[in-house]
This record gives structure tokens, C-alpha cells and sequence, in this order.
């Protein structure tokens, strides 16, 4: 597959992730509320699970990309869910996103095009140490941050704000491994499906994305979105863009490494730059 066809892909895949999230901010009134049977609850019950369908499709799109762009670029590509939300928002749910939040977008698509235009090999190594260690480190962090939560809570203290970012951190580098789960999956299995369950790729990929929900639960219950959200967002682009040079071989370009930084940087902006006024949005 083409590097622009591949491109193409993951943008979409991030896109059609955006809007899911969009659909089920928009039409969440249905759940906790009784059944009326009044058109209102139907559309925002089917909105809802259009919204939920729409974000289950994201891993068939990041699939694809992998076959013509390298994992810490496709993982790069999935900061742009963090504007396409944003832009989204500004359009279902009325919300405006302010000038520094457009501004920090337009950087993130900058620095996205400057390390496409940039893109060499796709690097066909595979390092399973390297794999293995950037799964187990976000891991071991994890729990040791959910030990230290309990502690604190078992002499009644507070989570801390800090802490709460570090695990949102350690749940953006889990959730972020999953990308370069599925490229270990396209090297190895070769036979489908059933050649998948046979390789510890898979079953890394369902582990790590499990357990970066877990936390990124506890870490919204804990701190202000605001804070959480660009820990989560920024170490999801960059942890995988860390670790599929030596994983998979992939040449460093220094231009393309500081793009992908860019890229990083920009997702916390946007996630941690105010929005402007909001108003509500109007129902159909």
C-alpha cells in the first residue's frame, strides 16, 4: 500500500473515532433514564450506539495504515483524534474551541505532513525484547501507581493531582503500545486470524488496551480533565514513537523525530487549552 493511500487510512480511522465520540457526548441522555418511548430516547439511544459502532472500527483502520507507514508515524496520526474532536464538537455540540486550540491544531497537522513528506522505510525488523519491554514498562508503572493510590487511600488521603496524571501517562504509553502490537502481528502471523493466536502479539495487544482503560478510569475519577487528558493524549503519540525504532529497525531521521515530538506537544496543547464559550446545541 502506498504511503499516501496508508495516510489517508489513518486519518480517516481517527476521524470516524472522533465523530463516535462526538455522537455519544451528544446523545448520552438515554442512558440512566427510563424508557418513555418518546422519539427523543429512540435517536439518542441510536445515536449513542452508531457513536459506540464508529469507535470499534478504529483498529481495522489503523491496520491498514501499518501496511504502508511505519507504527510511531500511524501512532503520531492518532493525535489527530484530539483535534478532530475538538473541531467536532465545535460543530454537534456547539462548543467552541478558541484560538489557542486552533492554533495548537494547526501545528499538529503541520508537523504530521512535514514527517509524512519526510517518510523513508518502513523498517521490517522485529526486536521482541524491545516489544516486550515496552509493554511491561507501562505495565509496571501502572500497578506501582495503583499500589501507592491504595496506600493513600487506606491512611485517608487524597489522590493527589500528580498522581493522577502519572497514571493517565501510564495509560496513554499502554494504550499506544497497541499499535505496535498490531505491526508485531502483520510480521509474524501471516496466515489470519487463527495464525494471531498463536503469537503473544495478540494477546499483548488485548492486555495493554484493557489495562489503559482501567487506569484512564481511575485517573479521570481522580484529576481535573483538563490535566489528565494531555498526559494521557501525549504519552499515547509518543511512547510508541520512542520504541518502533529499535523494535522494528526503523532508521532514525532526526527532521522526522522532531516532527513526531511536534506532534506530541501539540496533542497536550490542545487537550490542555481552554475552549471558549458554549452554547447549547440544538436537537433535530
Amino acid at each position: 500500500m502506498s504511503p499516501w493511500a496508508a495516510a489517508g487510512l489513518g486519518l480517516l480511522g481517527n476521524f470516524l473515532l472522533s465523530l463516535g465520540m462526538a455522537l455519544q457526548k451528544r446523545h448520552i441522555g438515554w442512558i440512566g433514564r427510563k424508557n418513555d418511548g418518546s422519539a427523543e430516547y429512540r435517536g439518542d439511544r441510536r445515536g449513542w450506539a452508531f457513536g459506540f459502532v464508529l469507535i470499534n472500527l478504529v483498529p481495522i483502520f489503523n491496520y491498514l495504515a501499518l501496511l504502508g507507514l511505519p507504527p510511531s508515524l500511524v501512532a503520531a496520526m492518532t493525535g489527530t483524534s484530539v483535534a478532530f474532536t475538538s473541531l467536532l464538537a465545535a460543530l454537534l455540540l456547539k462548543e467552541r474551541p478558541g484560538g489557542l486550540r486552533l492554533l495548537w491544531t494547526a501545528l499538529l497537522f503541520g508537523a504530521l505532513a512535514i514527517a509524512g513528506f519526510r517518510e523513508g522505510a518502513m523498517g521490517e525488523g522485529l526486536a521482541p525484547g524491545w516489544l516486550y519491554a515496552a509493554a511491561a514498562l507501562p505495565f509496571t508503572v501502572g500497578i506501582a501507581l495503583l499500589g501507592l493510590r491504595r496506600m493513600r487511600a487506606a491512611r485517608g488521603m487524597r489522590s493527589a493531582a500528580g498522581l493522577a496524571t502519572a497514571i493517565a501517562a501510564a495509560a496513554g504509553a499502554s494504550g499506544g503500545f497497541m499499535v505496535l502490537a498490531m505491526r508485531a502481528l502483520q510480521l509474524t502471523a501471516h496466515g489470519g486470524f487463527v495464525a494471531w493466536l498463536a503469537t503473544p502479539y495478540l494477546y499483548l495487544y488485548a492486555l495493554s488496551g484493557g489495562f489503559a482503560l482501567v487506569l484512564i478510569q481511575i485517573a479521570y475519577k481522580d484529576g481535573e480533565l483538563s490535566v489528565v487528558s494531555p498526559a494521557l493524549y501525549g504519552t499515547q503519540v509518543l511512547w510508541p514513537a520512542l520504541v518502533s525504532h529499535p523494535a522494528f529497525g526503523v532508521p532514525f531521521d532526526p527532521v522526522q523525530s522532531a516532527a513526531l515530538v511536534a506532534v506530541g506537544l501539540a496533542v497536550v496543547g490542545i487537550a490542555g487549552a481552554p475552549s471558549g464559550p458554549q452554547t447549547r446545541a440544538k436537537r433535530p
